[in-house]
């Protein structure tokens, strides 16, 4: 077990590397960005608190995906190993700490990891449910042992799969309640 621990730790630590790096915002139209990325069709909102208080400021489409960024928080496309793969973003707080990962993966991969991180992420563990926009969430709420909270949600929209993964969060907190209810599956 804990071989198993410290093998995740220094994997969320490599990963967290590479998506500290990947991060293209200093890039200038000059021609001397390394990368050029795709736009995105962002849409602006007006800033209106939610119920619980977290300022919803903007949304951003990505492949399928539609989803809110509060205030202050930045939205990250693809993931770690591809920042142009459609099936993956990310809304953060805080790199490393507070972050919503959302990922649109098979119904077989879904199943897979949603019930490897199940088994792994066992401190305090309770299940939990709920609807948010209309898309009824099934998963489970986790410790880190220091105070934090992070949960695993898996739904079927029609017929696809999308998974959340929340780190820094419980999930009846402000920011998952706005985040989740801002969520649009096309």
């Amino acid at each position: 077990m804990k071989k198993t621990l410290l093998f995740l730790l220094m994997l969320l630590c490599a990963i967290t590397c590479l998506t500290a790096c990947g991060d293209d915002d200093d890039d200038d139209d000059d021609g001397g960005s390394r990368k050029k990325k795709k736009p995105t069709p962002t849409e602006e909102v007006t800033e209106t608190p939610t119920p619980e208080g977290v300022m919803i400021g903007a949304t951003e489409t990505w492949g399928d995906l539609t989803v809110g960024v509060p205030t202050g928080w930045k939205f990250r496309k693809g993931d770690a190993f591809d920042e142009e793969d459609t099936r993956y973003c990310s809304v953060i707080k805080s790199d490393f700490i507070t972050y919503f990962d959302f990922k649109m993966e098979t119904k077989e991969i879904m199943e897979m990891q949603y019930n490897y991180n199940k088994q792994t992420y066992t401190n305090e563990q309770t299940d939990v449910s709920g609807t948010f926009a209309g898309i009824d969430w099934t998963g489970f709420q986790y410790s880190d042992g220091w105070g934090g909270y992070g949960f695993e949600l898996y739904a079927m929209v029609g017929e696809k799969p999308i998974r959340v993964s929340a780190c820094g969060f419980a999930f009846d907190s402000d920011a998952a309640k706005a985040i989740l209810e801002s969520v649009v599956v096309r």
